[in-house]
């Protein structure tokens, strides 16, 4: 009895869909008051025509709420996502929305839940969501995705929070929203800021003299095919010139090893500003090509190079507590 009791409740409730709410907007109570008026003129002086157009206009009403309901009735938050961004920058979180119902919503507003103290103020409720954008249109039974920008406040992870979306469409007379509550969040790296120079790997032993080693990066230049050179390196076009074999040349660049250490910061006043230093260490040693690490009191990464590399080392100091 139980089962089939808990069924049906769930089948209620894909039929329901989510939890909406819908109130009259100022308009929609002045829209009454102005029924309520012409209602009385009309009782007051037994005009037929007066109580047609009061009731046509309450009609009006009830098929506007009926309306509005139905316009939020069946979206669906399904996904959202942001690439990291730095402190001081705007995070782009990419929100894709699942409209199933057979019909277009306009005018959707989407805003998100600011964290404040809690008040038992019930009118202070309604004023915690921050940041609203609105966008025109939702399709039919389509996947809609939009762009939410926030601003990046501090680093680390920024949750994008409890999502309300409300609309006033079509007439203005009622205000319905719903929620989405969900654990997305955005990484935000530390400012790259800092007064300090790159420490020179010489210090640390190092030999920190620009050089090249044979890779698969840059093209420079060709050398006479020798016996045993890959067929896929072989500069057909440049044998079509003068008849002779060669073989294309690459090589990659490489900038010495550097390791950053959280000692060589230790005179930076606060935590924040040390970490703004680190980073900005970090995005040189990556555009200078070298090989780096990073030493912190919680964490030692070793040397490396390369976008997954750099994207680790930011990481960890988004995430340094």
């Amino acid at each position: 009895m139980t089962l089939v009791l808990k069924q049906l409740y769930q089948r209620f409730n894909q039929v329901r869909g989510r939890r909406i709410f819908i109130v009259p907007t100022r308009f929609g109570f002045i829209y009454a008051l102005f029924l309520i008026l012409i209602l009385l003129g009309a009782i007051n002086y037994s005009n037929s025509l007066g109580h047609v157009l009061c009731f046509l206009l309450a009609s009006l009403g009830l098929v506007a709420m009926l309306h509005t309901y139905r316009n939020l009735a069946k979206i669906e938050l399904k996904h959202a996502h942001a690439e990291p961004v730095f402190n001081g920058q705007e995070i782009n979180f990419n929100l894709i929305f699942d409209n199933p119902s057979i019909h277009n919503s306009y005018q959707i507003e989407v805003s998100r839940k600011q964290n404040r103290d809690r008040t038992r103020n019930p009118f202070k409720i309604f004023k915690g969501y921050v940041h609203p954008l609105i966008f025109s249109l939702f399709k039919a039974q389509q996947t809609n995705q939009f762009n939410y920008l926030l601003p990046a406040q501090k680093r680390g992870e920024t949750a994008l929070g409890r999502l309300r979306i409300a609309s006033v469409f079509p007439l203005g007379l009622y205000s319905t929203w719903t929620y989405f509550n969900n654990n997305y969040t955005a990484l935000v790296y530390p400012r790259p800021e800092g007064v300090l120079p790159l420490p020179k790997a010489a210090q640390q032993g190092q030999n920190l003299t620009s050089k090249h080693h044979k890779g698969l990066d840059d093209f420079s230049g060709f050398n006479r095919y020798r016996m045993g050179d890959p067929i896929h390196a072989i500069a057909w076009k440049s044998m079509a010139k003068d008849n002779v074999l060669r073989t294309k040349k690459f090589t990659s660049p490489q900038g010495g090893h550097l390791m950053l250490n959280w000692q060589d910061v230790i005179e930076v006043e606060s935590i924040e500003a040390r970490l703004s230093q680190l980073c900005s260490w970090v995005l040189q040693a990556e555009s200078n090509g070298m090989t780096y690490g990073l030493t912190l009191p919680n964490t030692v990464i070793n040397f490396g190079h390369g976008d997954t590399h750099y994207h680790r080392c930011l990481s960890a100091l988004a995430l340094y507590e």
